[in-house]
């Protein structure tokens, strides 16, 4: 299953329970390093002023940047009830394509995309509209999956680890450079602890690609660990 396939985006993202699910466990059951915060402090880095956010999901990060960094916020998704709850929130939300951003040339001074580029089918295409919303001196910021997220979850489930994603840890450097300078890698590394084999359930059974695997789930002596890994770049316009 592709992640960037508009079938599987425009179902996963139909409603937002399983996301809910997934993002309720890395804030609940997680220790060490935290991605949003990583991705938070990529943003307030850049004292933005206008600030974008390209895929908001059910709106929690836009929330955050405006509460808390008194920006003027804007989020977009492609997902009709993801925008219905970010507007919820009190965020000027749209639904919008990031392969075609219905805003003018430097309206934004920070743009951010957050596990969202391995959904998009032509990522230069938007990394191209990203570029050209942000004003001189802009950032970029998006993050992803990591190396051997979660290894030994899918090593107990005679699984693979997420890989092989058109922009992850391994290319989105390389990706970013051909749109942005001074390109920069931040990595975020904790553990996510289960706590019982209802708790890992439930957590399987919202991945986007593993979910099949949730019958596999033994049950456990005791809590059980597992490696998290993602990774934060930031770009900047010249």
């Amino acid at each position: 299953m592709r992640l960037d396939n508009p079938l599987v985006v425009q179902w996963e993202y139909a409603s937002e329970e399983r996301l809910s699910r997934r993002n309720q466990t890395y804030s609940d059951l997680s220790e060490g390093d935290s991605p949003e915060d990583v991705a938070f402090a990529a943003v307030a880095e850049a004292r933005p002023r206008r600030f974008l956010e390209i895929g908001c999901g059910v709106g929690q990060f836009a929330e955050r940047v405006e509460q808390e960094l008194a920006a003027k916020v804007l989020a977009i998704d492609v997902s009709e009830r993801m925008v219905e709850l970010t507007r919820a929130r009190g965020i000027q939300t749209e639904v919008a394509d990031a392969q075609a951003l219905p805003f003018p040339d430097a309206a934004f001074d920070c743009v951010a995309a957050n596990w969202v580029l391995y959904h998009v089918p032509d990522i230069d295409k938007a990394l191209q509209e990203a570029k050209r919303v942000l004003e001189p001196g802009g950032r970029f910021v998006t993050a992803t999956i990591g190396e051997r997220n979660m290894i030994e979850l899918w090593d107990l489930l005679e699984a693979v680890p997420t890989h092989g994603l058109s922009f992850g840890y391994d290319n989105g450097a390389a990706i970013l450079a051909r749109h942005f300078d001074a390109v920069e890698r931040r990595e975020a590394i904790g553990t996510v602890v289960f706590p019982d084999s209802a708790s890992m359930r439930e957590f399987v059974a919202a991945t986007i690609t593993q979910a099949h695997l949730a019958d596999r789930v033994p049950e456990l002596a005791g809590p059980f660990r597992t490696r998290c890994s993602h990774v934060i770049f930031t770009g900047e316009k010249a």
